[in-house]
């Protein structure tokens, strides 16, 4: 950190001969190091060599352009939300950590420290900064994690599978059941038992996913309170009748921006801990309020930066938390409970989901007197229009749309060309990616290519895409997987710029899926 302050320090002074020199306008652009400059608009104004090579641009394509096109999605909210609001009103930056998206799709993750230069009557005029790859050392993060990770493995494999294998046991045994009873009277509550089994299943995986730091978030403007009761009405079922759960909605609530997904999947965690926490019955409370955070904030434990975020509180009235325990809480594979009731994953795989999503997440507790976990998520600044006039307006669009699906599995595929048929959308199947290509030679012009990934045959689905795309180059494609997008598996890469659904896939998210690819102009 000292280093990198001392190297902006001596480029600002730099900076300031560079007009009036063209010595050093030539050394700018030739100097070794990752530099740029910004004017008040956010373009580009000076770009080093160096930096635009390691993109993959000249700096003829960068200068006059935007910054934030350069950026991942997450890196340009992050930055129009927090660092660079906050940036020109402190005039300095100090290691901040971005992802800027190369020419070919690659990310290059770097640390960036920038100065602000003002004229007279303090408006900004431009920006300095240098940035410093920060590849290796996220590559050697990573490896050290999975090391720690890899020395317990083995004992979560088993916990995982015993869950696992309890999920099935519902699945199966009422399905048996219905078939040996199809008119039983409480058919309903059976398939709603066995439905509820298998998205409890999709959860466990995607924990595991995000604990790895495999999965990938899908980030959109989330109702949170709406979220946290559909995460009550799954459990409410499953948990004793002596635990109530309270949701104590707030109707002025901001949306915040992060995984949907993925929030019930921590409200989940949160649940199920504060029911054990509870044996002889108790409450639990969620609540939800609008948090802002300045520069005098009394918050700085949370470390996180001026911004307006959405505060949660999920509380319970159960035995508490020792406190020689506190510290360790949110650590991997660290339980209070018996091997056979926890993997000690659950508040790791929230604190990774809430840090992912740039919030914070903090606890209190005290034993005998219950515990609160407060996650702190950033609010979506992003204008909302109507979503259900958005929706039905989209969906009469999808009429005579015609989509080809291509899935060996034909259980699966059928599924699919079902869930698309109820909106109206003509749907060919194929079984391999070598009979989908054949159909598009042979002149089928499909508006949407739904495919997966790994297929028996020749052609995998990205060398499916390649080469459907040589005969119909605007042509939109959607991945499934039971792969996250970056381990596809066998090898086989998809281009990032093209979706990726992983399976299992509930109605609704293919349809908005489908709706956004067969809909976007």
């Amino acid at each position: 950190m000292g280093h990198e302050a001392a190297v902006t320090k001596n480029v600002l002074r730099f900076w300031q001969s560079l007009d009036s020199n063209e010595l050093f306008e030539a050394l700018f652009l030739a100097a070794p190091m990752m530099l740029h400059s910004v004017d008040e608009r956010g373009l580009f104004l000076r770009v080093s060599t160096y930096l635009a090579d390691k993109l993959g641009y000249s700096v003829e394509d960068m200068v006059g352009h935007p910054i934030l096109a350069f950026l991942t999605d997450e890196s340009r909210t992050y930055a129009e939300d927090i660092t660079v609001p906050e940036f020109r009103k402190k005039g300095q930056a100090d290691s901040i950590e971005y992802d800027f998206l190369r020419k070919d799709g690659q990310v290059l993750p770097v640390i960036m420290s920038a100065i602000a230069e003002y004229d007279s009557d303090g408006a900004f005029v431009r920006s300095l900064a240098v940035s410093f790859d920060n590849s290796a050392a996220k590559k050697i993060n990573l490896e050290l994690q999975r090391k720690s990770k890899g020395d317990a493995i083995g004992e979560l494999v088993g916990g995982v599978a015993h869950d696992f294998n309890n999920l099935l046991a519902v699945v199966q045994g009422n399905l048996d059941y219905l078939l040996q009873n199809p008119e039983d009277p409480e058919r309903e509550d059976l398939i709603k038992d066995a439905f509820d089994a298998t998205k409890r299943g999709a959860l466990m995986i995607d924990q595991l996913l995000t604990f790895g730091r495999r999965n990938t978030l899908s980030i959109s403007g989330v109702d949170v309170d709406e979220v946290a009761q559909t995460a009550c009405r799954l459990v409410q079922r499953l948990f004793p009748p002596n635990i109530e759960i309270q949701v104590i909605p707030n109707k002025t609530l901001w949306r915040a921006r992060v995984d949907a997904a993925l929030l019930e999947t921590a409200f989940l965690n949160l649940l199920n801990n504060a029911r054990d926490a509870m044996p002889d019955g108790g409450t639990i409370r969620i609540e939800t309020r609008n948090f802002e955070i300045n520069e005098d904030s009394s918050d700085t434990h949370l470390s996180l930066p001026p911004g307006r975020y959405i505060r949660i509180s999920v509380s319970d009235t159960g035995s508490g938390i020792e406190q020689t325990h506190l510290q360790k809480l949110f650590k991997p594979f660290f339980t209070t409970k018996s091997h056979k009731n926890g993997s000690g994953l659950g508040l790791s795989m929230v604190m990774g989901f809430v840090e992912q999503s740039r919030g914070a997440i903090s606890v209190q507790s005290k034993n005998g007197a219950g515990t609160t976990f407060w996650m702190y998520l950033p609010v979506d600044t992003t204008g909302i229009t109507s979503q259900a006039k958005i929706e039905e307006r989209n969906r009469t669009l999808l009429h005579e749309k015609t989509v080809l699906i291509v899935e060996d599995d034909s259980n699966l595929r059928g599924i699919l060309a079902r869930q698309l048929q109820d909106d109206k959308i003509k749907v060919i199947e194929a079984e391999t990616g070598d009979t989908a290509f054949m159909a598009m030679h042979a002149g089928l012009e499909p508006d949407l290519l739904l495919t997966d990934v790994v297929m028996p045959g020749s052609l995998q689905g990205p060398d499916l895409v390649q080469r459907a795309r040589a005969i119909l180059p605007d042509l939109r494609v959607l991945f499934i997987s039971g792969y996250p997008p970056d381990i596809s598996g066998h090898g086989n890469v998809t281009d990032a710029r093209d979706p990726h659904l992983t399976k299992p896939i509930s109605q609704d998210t293919l349809r908005a899926a489908v709706m956004d690819l067969l809909t976007e102009t």
